[in-house]
């Protein structure tokens, strides 16, 4: 059983390396100007690509997350375009980015297709991926740090525990991995930045993204980022585990989720 846990647990990593998902948002808004985003989804972390029809329906809108409440962004133009509707009133937002949880086998040919062990013909391992992402955005100066520390719901999620104003090149700054709302110990976390992306682009294939951090979460679900370079971040974690619903209908479920921050100067 061991066995058959770590084989599913690497099959569901070869699938999930080949997509992350983030967000491409502005950090800072004026009160005269239209929120407009992008729903990053490929492997080449910051620039996004068109996301394939037949996969479309996975994900939610991108949302504006406030201290009032969410709102669904448009979307226009390409498909992974998104534009606000009504300005936003001065104040603090997260950007959230869902790819809904999601049913994937691979058959014995090592083929991937859209579908639970019931559904996908000569199906021999199954996993339900979920992926989740945010980026914060300040409009008008508003800046609320007691804000930004708290998490807004997603299924796996990296919270803040300093106010991002401190989010500086060599300073520690203490991020909260939960599961659930709670808190996730000995999850990996990872960090790099479009700065650092720039000088190696080859390498974005293949789990061979280059890394400026790389650490563990201790029995609170924190960890210290240490940021070494420019740019603006991706800080990365996933989690997996065996399947809670029926044992025939999939055998893992595994989340992903991101964190954007540029690094202040």
């Amino acid at each position: 059983m061991r066995k058959l846990l770590a084989s599913l647990c690497l099959a569901g990593g070869a699938l999930a390396s080949a997509h992350e998902l983030w967000v491409n948002a502005p950090s800072t808004l004026a009160a005269d100007q239209t929120l407009e985003a992008d729903l990053g989804y490929g492997h080449e972390f910051p620039t996004p690509e068109k996301i394939a029809d037949d996969r479309l329906k996975i994900f939610k809108p991108l949302a504006v997350v406030g201290s009032k409440g969410s709102s669904d962004m448009t979307q226009e133009g390409e498909n992974y375009h998104y534009r606000g509707g009504a300005k936003l009133e001065k104040g603090s937002y997260w950007i959230s980015a869902v790819y809904q949880p999601s049913f994937w086998s691979k058959d014995k040919e090592g083929k991937w297709s859209q579908g639970d062990l019931k559904t996908v013909a000569n199906a021999e391992s199954c996993g339900q991926y979920e992926m989740l992402s945010k980026a914060p955005v300040i409009v008008d100066g508003g800046f609320d740090g007691e804000f930004f520390r708290k998490p807004i719901g997603q299924a796996l999620e990296i919270v803040p525990q300093k106010d991002f104003s401190e989010f500086k090149a060599g300073e520690l700054f203490p991020v909260q991995v939960l599961l659930k709302g709670e808190p996730l110990a000995g999850a990996k976390v990872t960090a790099t930045s479009d700065e650092i992306l720039k000088k190696d682009p080859e390498a974005l294939h293949d789990e061979r993204e280059p890394q400026i951090f790389a650490g563990t979460t201790d029995k609170n679900g924190v960890v210290n980022i240490i940021p070494l370079a420019g740019g603006t971040y991706k800080i990365f974690t996933k989690h997996s585990q065996p399947f809670s619903g029926d044992s025939s209908q999939c055998n893992e479920s595994s989340w992903k989720a991101t964190l954007i921050l540029p690094l202040q100067k």
